[in-house]
């Protein structure tokens, strides 16, 4: 397992400018340890017409995902006060991950914190997003901070869904698109098994097969809850496309799609090209 370097950067909790410790996302302690993952850069994947049978090339990395975003002091923070209580939440749900999507499971966890396993979920989003999160939205980070604050404004809200996370998903803040409705949800996406998150911003619908766990906040932080869990088991086929839960047949058709689209509008742009330059 590779070393991990201290950098030097804003803090994305307490925003100081000092050293930046590496934060694992998700903790170490849920199956994080050793994590082998393929780093790419986007210009790179962009390149790739089928994701699904052209592995794009990149550097192999090993040790855990994560970030250098906190400084040592808040990482510490984040792990005396939050990361058991997400440990025991992690348990809980690969206990009922099964081989079948769109499956609904309802289980009760027992002995769960729901205020800090919503905590650390936020932290998680403020450690995959640059420090111009802190700056924008520093509700984020004061209810992160304060252990016993229950203080998050309703233009926030957290979604899960089970997943055993065929790509795994680390998407920072961007606008997703839905052309059919005309609407644009801001969001940020981590899919890492057994569950996924999202972080939306300015929000106020619904959103297919996803469960609404803001309301996490109104728990109690000193006090252990048995919690029932209704939730949906979800794909990930796709590492760069928030909030795309298409099967792996689906995709393949929408790719092979895609496809034959820009080859049939390629053919004709170089043939109006081509007209152009024979009647020159």
């Amino acid at each position: 397992m590779g070393r991990h370097k201290m950098i030097k950067g804003i803090c994305h909790l307490c925003g100081q400018n000092t050293d930046l410790s590496f934060e694992h996302v998700p903790p170490r302690t849920t199956f994080n340890k050793n994590t082998k993952y393929t780093s790419v850069d986007f210009e790179d994947y962009i390149k790739i017409k089928n994701p699904l049978k052209e592995k794009p090339k990149g550097k192999i990395k090993q040790g855990g995902i994560g970030y250098n975003s906190f400084c040592k002091e808040c990482n510490s923070f984040l792990g005396a006060n939050y990361v058991p209580a997400y440990k025991r939440w992690v348990q809980g749900g690969f206990e009922i991950l099964k081989n079948t999507e769109f499956c609904p499971h309802k289980y009760l966890i027992k002995e769960v914190e729901p205020l800090k396993i919503l905590k650390h979920i936020i932290s998680m989003f403020l450690a995959i997003n640059g420090d111009w999160y802190l700056e924008t939205y520093p509700e984020l980070s004061d209810f992160v901070a304060n252990p016993e604050s229950q203080k998050l404004s309703d233009k926030f809200r957290v979604f899960t869904y089970l997943t055993k996370a065929e790509k795994l998903r680390y998407i920072s803040h961007v606008a997703k698109v839905d052309t059919a409705l005309g609407t644009h949800i801001k969001c940020s996406e981590i899919a890492f098994p057994p569950y996924g998150a999202v972080l939306t911003i300015d929000f106020s619908g619904q959103i297919n097969f996803l469960n609404d766990i803001t309301r996490f906040r109104d728990f109690n932080l000193s006090k252990k809850t048995n919690l029932t869990v209704n939730m949906f088991q979800l794909p990930t086929n796709t590492g760069l496309s928030p909030l795309d839960y298409r099967k792996k047949s689906q995709l393949e058709l929408d790719i092979e799609k895609n496809i034959a689209l820009s080859d049939e509008l390629e053919r004709k742009f170089n043939s109006k090209n081509g007209s152009k330059e024979t009647s020159s």
